[in-house]
């Protein structure tokens, strides 16, 4: 979203900033101690149900959950890191990391989740040429994976969690996407979900297939439903607890409400959560209340200056910014939004840069809506009045890994998460080549994990 601009800028540029590549193995993200839940309710599926689901958990913010927020919001962020973005790179578009690899390969194995599949998405139409480079024509790109908790997480949980993680915009053709913001349906049970529509190009890149490209003979919608038949089906047989969390950042925040709508009317009786950052809004009112008439719980945690949360509010249809804000008043007054405006689901966690030290407290329109400066925010939120927590300790040096929102005394450089050289090696000859990718992290059509290995 708002910063896919950026990162476009920098396919032709800097590359490395566009698609950075993961640092060694055991360089944690987050040290974070997560706390046995299986006795409470302080995660994102056990909120009490109805107006102010969250408030008791969210002001002042629980330390449990703070610390669930936080681990989904690492293995978001892991969407980010193993994407190749580098147009030079054969493989661009895909993940860089092979199934099993993925999240050790991010230092994100303590989190206890093992991805079983990846989800490939592309777009509908024609995108203009000068809007991608040529490494993306021709074939669809990695969004997101699914996962699972392994045996001790699901302990700590108390159930076995399916977790669906999306990626934000980075591909051009994404970024065009997010533009298209005309209203399309989205029903699932007409009798549930009658009037209910959403943003057309979120729509097309959850939905779009085409049987002439790599990995887009079956849409993003279908790839998920596919995994979470399998995964559900797995776990529910063997009598386990399951439930489903969807996450993402930005776009992937807005993909993360359609899985969750379909998971919720795909299995009945298991407990749907999305958990996203700094996602714009999806659908009408109508699909919002199919949302929670599914029993769907959405938990949205936003930083204040970030613009992305605010839009779309209206329909293409209607761009006059004095008509918006008379719309806006006038629905205040009603407290009801016409059918075709657009309106956020669930409850808001907001944070607040200004509270932080460590940060510029200058507009920056990338790093308020970059995924790391909202996760550090979020490690030092404690309530909406008070300061930024002195027992925070995420590491700070994460925030410039694509932007430059440290303040200088850190001593941080700005946009400093990438591959030595650019991913380049010498081979036997002393020329600089792209290196080849070990086996196993080849991308592999359809690869799924044997759910054996989580036994």
């Amino acid at each position: 979203m708002a910063a896919a601009l950026a990162r476009f800028l920098c396919l032709n540029g800097d590359a490395a900033k566009a698609s950075p590549l993961p640092t060694t193995d055991d360089a944690l993200p987050s040290t974070t101690e997560r706390a046995d839940v299986s006795s409470r309710r302080a995660e994102p599926h056990d909120g009490r149900v109805g107006a102010g689901d969250w408030s008791g958990l969210l002001e002042p913010l629980d330390e449990d959950l703070r610390a669930e927020l936080l681990k989904y919001g690492d293995l978001a962020q892991a969407t980010y890191d193993g994407f190749d973005g580098r147009h030079w790179s054969p493989y661009c578009g895909t993940c860089l990391h092979g199934l099993r690899r993925l999240l050790p390969a991010l230092g994100l194995a303590g989190h206890g989740y093992v991805a079983t599949a990846f989800v490939y998405a592309t777009c509908e139409g024609k995108i203009p040429r000068w809007l991608h480079g040529e490494a993306w024509d021709g074939h669809a790109n990695w969004i997101g994976y699914v996962a699972v908790a392994g045996a001790a997480e699901a302990r700590r949980l108390r159930y076995r969690d399916v977790l669906v993680a999306w990626r934000g915009t980075i591909a051009p053709n994404e970024w065009a996407m997010d533009m298209r913001t005309r209203m399309v349906p989205f029903e699932v049970d007409a009798g549930v979900d009658r009037g209910a529509k959403v943003a057309r190009g979120f729509h097309s890149i959850y939905t779009s297939r085409n049987d002439e490209i790599k990995h887009g003979e079956r849409s993003a919608r279908e790839q998920v439903a596919g995994e979470l038949a399998r995964v559900v089906g797995h776990f529910r047989g063997r009598g386990e607890a399951v439930r489903v969390t969807v996450t993402g950042h930005s776009l992937g925040g807005a993909l993360a409400l359609l899985a969750a709508r379909d998971a919720a009317a795909a299995h009945p009786g298991v407990p749907v959560a999305a958990v996203t950052f700094s996602a714009p809004r999806v659908g009408n009112r109508a699909f919002c209340e199919g949302l929670a008439s599914r029993g769907v719980r959405v938990l949205r945690v936003v930083v204040r200056h970030d613009v992305v949360p605010l839009v779309p509010s209206v329909p293409r249809v209607v761009v006059d910014a004095p008509v918006s804000k008379a719309l806006a008043k006038l629905w205040a007054l009603t407290g009801r939004p016409p059918s075709w405006a657009y309106v956020h689901s669930g409850d808001e966690l907001r944070l607040d840069v200004r509270k932080s030290r460590f940060l510029k407290h200058a507009y920056d329109v990338v790093g308020f809506h970059d995924l790391e400066t909202c996760l550090h925010l979020l490690d030092g939120h404690e309530s909406a009045a008070g300061p930024f927590r002195s027992g925070a300790s995420r590491d700070v040096a994460l925030v410039n890994k694509t932007t430059g929102m440290l303040r200088g005394k850190e001593r941080i450089p700005a946009w400093w998460y990438g591959p030595a050289n650019k991913g380049l090696v010498r081979n036997t000859l002393g020329r600089w080549v792209v290196a080849e990718r070990e086996h196993d992290d080849l991308p592999v059509p359809d690869d799924r994990l044997p759910l054996s290995e989580l036994d």
